[in-house]
């Protein structure tokens, strides 16, 4: 376990100068409030930083759950959200969790994975004392707003490479592409099932948010909740993207198929020609003149070579061969 850093906030600004034990109970007088945070801690860890403040033991039991998919509970006076994050390097990967803890005098992050998200998150908002003085729902509604650029950061990645496999499947008709768009199909279900959960719990933070969120932070959680409403729809139109380059795919395949089966057609034809004329002479029957006769062979020789050429000239021109 790392304690990647923990600080105490008044007015939307860091204080300096005290300890943590006396952060800790200046918090608990309504002086501000303690951020703790944590990276990737050990469960003994956390709970103390949980004894310290009083927070719900089945909160810390969801945030150690390692299987807790993206989540908002509340547990007497105490707001937590399991936020799950991805990133993209030619598949969706699993990028861990982050969760917070929010309570009225203390916010308790724990992220998980590299890089850790919460000192970009920290930074952002003590850039913005103003919105750091709502207190622990702030960095709600920040770690919340990160998560959700990174997802948008994994849409675009993955819009690059869908937009290199729509070149291929236009460009390159003879080709078989299928492999890349199934492939491309399953990484947009992998993005859709991580970006779905996270809907339900911001409309729960705008519509029914407990006391713990301030009616000014309600309204910068509807702008994250529009946020995901646009990403939604941005996935569900790289999910008609795919199945339209998927159809188009199958249908060059078939048209390559059908002009296969066409030469293949042409030259059976042609080659019918001499083996019929082939097959007749070949049955040796007595009463045919042709056998007797000096031109006979170059005759029946010039007869099927004229024939082959007429059909070949005939599907050559119909653009079959």
């Amino acid at each position: 376990m790392t304690v990647s850093d923990w600080a105490f906030y008044r007015g939307g600004r860091r204080q300096t100068g005290e300890d943590y034990d006396g952060a800790v109970a200046a918090a608990r007088e309504r002086q501000g409030f303690v951020w703790v945070r944590l990276h990737e801690p050990a469960a003994d860890n956390l709970r103390r930083v949980a004894a310290d403040f009083g927070l719900h033991p089945l909160a810390v039991d969801d945030a150690m759950d390692e299987r807790q998919g993206t989540k908002l509970g509340h547990y007497d006076g105490l707001v937590y959200l399991v936020l799950r994050r991805v990133r993209y390097d030619g598949g969706v990967r699993d990028a861990g969790r982050l969760t917070v803890l929010a309570g009225p005098d203390v916010v308790v992050t724990v992220s998980e994975g590299d890089p850790d998200p919460v000192a970009s998150i920290a930074a952002r908002l003590e850039d913005q004392p103003k919105l750091l003085g709502h207190g622990p729902a702030a960095v709600l509604y920040a770690a919340a707003g990160a998560t959700v650029d990174e997802y948008t950061e994994t849409a675009e990645a993955f819009e690059a490479d869908l937009t290199e496999i729509e070149a291929a499947v236009f460009d390159d008709v003879s080709g078989n592409q299928a492999s890349r768009i199934y492939h491309a199909k399953r990484q947009l279900l992998k993005l859709q099932r991580s970006v779905g959960p996270l809907g339900l719990p911001v409309r729960s933070l705008t519509e029914r948010a407990p006391e713990l969120i301030p009616v000014k932070v309600q309204t910068y959680f509807r702008g994250v909740g529009d946020h995901v409403e646009r990403l939604r729809a941005q996935l569900n139109g790289y999910d008609e993207i795919i199945s339209s380059m998927l159809q188009a795919n199958l249908a060059q395949l078939s048209v390559a198929q059908n002009n296969d089966m066409r030469k293949i057609t042409s030259w059976a034809a042609i080659i019918a020609v001499p083996t019929a004329i082939a097959g007749i002479y070949g049955m040796n029957f007595r009463d045919m003149p042709e056998l007797h006769w000096s031109f006979g062979y170059p005759a029946v020789m010039v007869l099927m070579a004229g024939i082959c050429w007429a059909l070949y000239v005939n599907f050559k021109r119909r653009n079959w061969l």
